[in-house]
């Protein structure tokens, strides 16, 4: 059993150094004995994937590979249908039974919470680290509707004072990387050196990924 395990989701359409940063303050502020990233399969509310399952895992491969703590899962991958967070996150607890579980998100996401398949049911299940994001905040209604005045605590280790449903905002932590401006930067042919692991970068021109047609 893990005692703390966390869960960075996403499309990781690339991954990019953005994702492992996140991945690596989490592990380190929350003091998390282990992070699985969990690239989504068939999105709810957002475009599929530009590349393939199978790249986006061996990107994802490829970039952690030297971090014993940071592990991957295609949990979602494996399993067909529309990737809800509520049906992994109920896979994981009944595989890993960990003593406190920590989904990682961005506040972008976040803010959409309401929207998710058995929204409500994820407090009972998780905790959430909260990403500030430039220029993204949350709105009063979303705040008062997730029920944030009661569930937000102020550091880290305040979110382990429950067995789930507390909320902390990182907002002393920001990165403004995201797939999509990787992408573009690919198609025209801008320098991604600051935005790729070499190894992923070089996977992405052996296999032709991102190009334009």
């Amino acid at each position: 059993m893990k005692a703390r395990l966390g869960l960075l989701g996403g499309m990781f359409d690339p991954v990019h150094i953005g994702h492992i940063k996140v991945a690596l303050h989490a592990i380190e502020y929350l003091q998390l004995d282990q992070l699985k990233i969990i690239p989504c399969s068939v999105p709810n509310h957002r475009a599929p994937a530009v590349a393939s399952s199978e790249h986006r895992l061996n990107m994802l491969e490829l970039v952690t590979e030297e971090y014993s703590t940071i592990s991957i899962d295609p949990i979602e991958i494996n399993r067909s249908g529309i990737s809800y967070t509520f049906d992994t996150l109920l896979a994981i607890q009944e595989l890993h039974s960990p003593g406190h579980l920590v989904f990682v998100l961005g506040m972008d996401s976040f803010i959409t919470l309401p929207q998710w398949h058995k929204w409500e049911q994820l407090f009972k299940m998780c905790h959430f680290m909260i990403l500030a994001r430039p220029g993204v905040t949350m709105q009063p209604s979303v705040e008062e509707h997730m029920q944030l005045v009661d569930r937000r605590v102020n550091n880290g280790e305040s979110l382990f004072s429950s067995k789930a449903g507390n909320v902390f905002f990182a907002e002393d932590f920001q990165q403004n990387i995201s797939s999509s401006r990787v992408r573009e930067a690919l198609h025209s042919g801008s320098d991604v050196s600051t935005l790729l692991d070499n190894g992923v970068l070089a996977y992405i021109r052996s296999n032709k990924l991102y190009q334009r047609v």
